[in-house]
């Protein structure tokens, strides 16, 4: 995977304002793995480790429920494919193993940052675009 920051920019937005907006906040918590990672982890501390952990784990699960929920009201035509893809993402973070990310947290905040860009791109840039393409069709 290429390296990219987590700066959020116009070509990012799927084109509804809510999803945006969450996004944005899923981008600012890579920006704080990308910071850690900057300074090689120096000084890190247990509980910066375990707090983006936490917030990563919570935001996820508010961020799916409520794309979610829009899904569901405009009755989305690949609705349990994405919902699938959402749990395989939702997995992968509930399993982030924290005595790893303790013991080498250098080494495994990498891992996390190489699987939220993976997302960005494989996710949010397509399968997120296509439910917002499809949103405003249905709400014309």
């Amino acid at each position: 995977m290429f390296d990219f920051t987590f700066d959020w920019s116009k070509e990012l937005e799927t084109g509804d304002e809510l999803i945006d907006q969450q996004h944005k906040e899923i981008f600012q918590i890579g920006r704080n793995i990308e910071q850690l990672i900057v300074r090689e982890c120096i000084g890190v501390q247990v509980h910066e480790l375990l707090s983006i952990v936490c917030e990563l784990r919570e935001y996820v699960s508010y961020h799916f429920y409520s794309e979610e929920a829009i899904m569901r009201q405009y009755d989305y035509s690949d609705y349990e494919n994405h919902v699938n893809k959402h749990l395989k993402l939702k997995e992968y973070i509930m399993n982030i193993y924290c005595p790893a990310l303790g013991k080498n947290p250098l080494q495994e905040l990498k891992k996390i940052k190489e699987m939220m860009q993976s997302w960005v791109f494989n996710h949010i840039l397509i399968e997120d675009v296509k439910i917002t393409k499809e949103i405003q069709e249905k709400r014309k």
